[in-house]
């Protein structure tokens, strides 16, 4: 049957999410064998509601169990270094200050204002940190006398309780588009272990705690389209909290504009309403410690070392432009090098934009999203020295991206695409995994790849019983994520 954005009110999630998730049928090309992935209206709501409920939990508990297996119990670079030593001075000291820290010794993401030191990370992951290190001080758990403890802990029930719940929205997301629960755990579960999110997901980053606000925030902006004007309060709130997060969280604002499109005034007011206050706080925050409401990456005079200021709105001849186009595409931090499932990921953005209605609005959204964010690192904060395991700052799309792999796998037909898809799963997954052994490391410019091997290398030679286990449990998890995906179809949208 035809239909237009708000879709046939038919599937069932859990209420935190919304009580009805919308059913939107296939493009008109696809045959009936591929929408059996699109899901019957359920026979009874409370049932399906209680199978929901525990599928959100199930998904919860397994994405922080991974972490919790995985975590890392020291700092691995700067870029959490920077947030450690800001949380024991916030404990120790009651200030932003880091002079003085234990944890603030040789560290390079610094700047100085008037006199005092300070990281250049945004604060609202450390002062979340801070929140949980005061909980665990009681029990005589502080990173001045049980460092490996505290650091776990908090990194654990900040960026792991992140990456669980972008986990389930992204389940909820997929729901949201009208596919099986199947197929929409199957989505959550590739998004976990097969993007670069696993391995920032272990250490003090925030990149997936700002790319799980920024999936929530567009999954509210979707039920708000969808007859519930007041969530885009709840978007909007959620939205200023990714920027919070991290400054490059500016670009889900090209996502709210897409989604709010078309919406009463009343929506895009509730919505800029409820997320300008946390970036009117993180402007006065920047303003406090630095002089100047932008961010400390793009204020080079308060730089600790200013042989890096040179980088600050720096212009490159064509050429290198093209260089670190390439570069962040398929060269030494390319997202489809480093995520293959990108891949299936695009393909799945093409079956979107021919479906009308919500999906092709949510692909456009993502899309308009990406292609600003690279345009901001190639432009604007081209690191490509920076010593990460591929391109860290995809991780704040990452989530994001996976709605596209619903569709995708709901369309995959042929014995050839199969395998193809198969393939890209496994590498995926196998390359993530390398990642979570060394997400910050080597010399400038070196590839992950390299780095991450011979760190693996080194715990093989010092510790061989846990590498074994690693593999193993490496072998089991692309087994078991192979296993769940749903091949040729289980899930795609029947039509209502």
């Amino acid at each position: 049957m035809p239909f237009d954005e708000r879709g046939a009110s038919n599937l069932i999630v859990p209420r935190w999410v919304g009580a009805h998730v919308r059913t939107h049928p296939p493009d008109h090309h696809l045959n009936k064998k591929s929408m059996d992935h699109l899901e019957d209206p359920a026979p009874g709501a409370e049932h399906a509601r209680g199978v929901e409920r525990r599928t959100v939990v199930v998904i919860f508990a397994l994405a922080f169990g991974l972490c919790a297996l995985l975590t890392k119990a020291h700092a691995t670079g700067w870029n959490d270094g920077s947030r450690i030593a800001t949380i024991d001075a916030l404990t120790a000291n009651h200030t932003f200050a880091i002079d003085g820290s234990p944890f603030a010794v040789g560290l390079g993401d610094e700047i100085r204002f008037r006199g005092t030191t300070y990281s250049d990370k945004p604060p609202l992951l450390p002062l979340l940190g801070a929140g949980i290190a005061s909980l665990l001080a009681p029990f005589g758990i502080t990173l001045r006398h049980a460092p490996g403890t505290t650091i776990y802990l908090v990194t654990l029930f900040t960026v792991g309780v992140a990456f669980a719940v972008g986990c389930v929205y992204l389940y909820a997301f997929v729901r949201l588009l009208g596919y099986d629960r199947r197929l929409a755990a199957a989505v959550a579960a590739l998004t976990g272990t097969g993007t670069l999110a696993l391995p920032y997901a272990i250490v003090l980053a925030n990149h997936v705690p700002c790319g799980s606000a920024g999936l929530a925030g567009a999954y509210y902006l979707v039920r708000a389209r969808e007859g519930k004007p007041a969530l885009a309060a709840a978007a909007g709130g959620l939205l200023g909290l990714a920027y919070a997060f991290d400054a490059a969280g500016v670009v889900f604002g090209v996502t709210a504009v897409v989604l709010l499109w078309g919406m009463p005034l009343r929506s895009w007011l509730l919505c800029a309403a409820a997320g300008v206050p946390f970036v009117a706080l993180q402007f006065a925050y920047n303003l406090r410690i630095s002089g100047s409401v932008l961010p400390t990456a793009y204020n080079a005079g308060v730089w600790s070392n200013t042989a890096w200021a040179s980088q600050v709105f720096a212009v490159y001849s064509l050429g290198d432009y093209l260089h670190f186009v390439f570069d962040l595409l398929i060269g030494t931090k390319g997202v489809f090098v480093y995520t293959p499932l990108m891949l299936v990921a695009a393909y799945g953005f093409a079956v979107m934009l021919r479906t009308p209605g919500t999906a092709r609005r949510v692909a456009a959204a993502v899309l308009a999203t990406t292609a600003i964010y690279i345009a901001l690192i190639v432009f604007l904060q081209n690191d490509v020295g920076a010593k990460n395991f591929g391109e860290r700052r995809y991780v704040d799309l990452f989530f994001l991206l996976g709605i596209a792999l619903g569709p995708a796998l709901a369309t995959v037909r042929g014995a050839a695409a199969v395998v193809a898809v198969r393939v890209a799963i496994a590498c995926s997954v196998a390359i993530a995994a390398l990642g979570t052994v060394a997400p910050f490391g080597g010399k400038a410019g070196e590839p992950g790849f390299v780095y991450a091997s011979a760190a693996f290398a080194g715990l093989a030679h010092s510790a061989p019983i846990q590498a074994v286990l690693d593999v193993v449990l490496l072998v089991v998890m692309v087994a078991l994520v192979l296993r769940l995906v749903p091949f040729p179809a289980s899930a795609a949208p029947r039509r209502a």
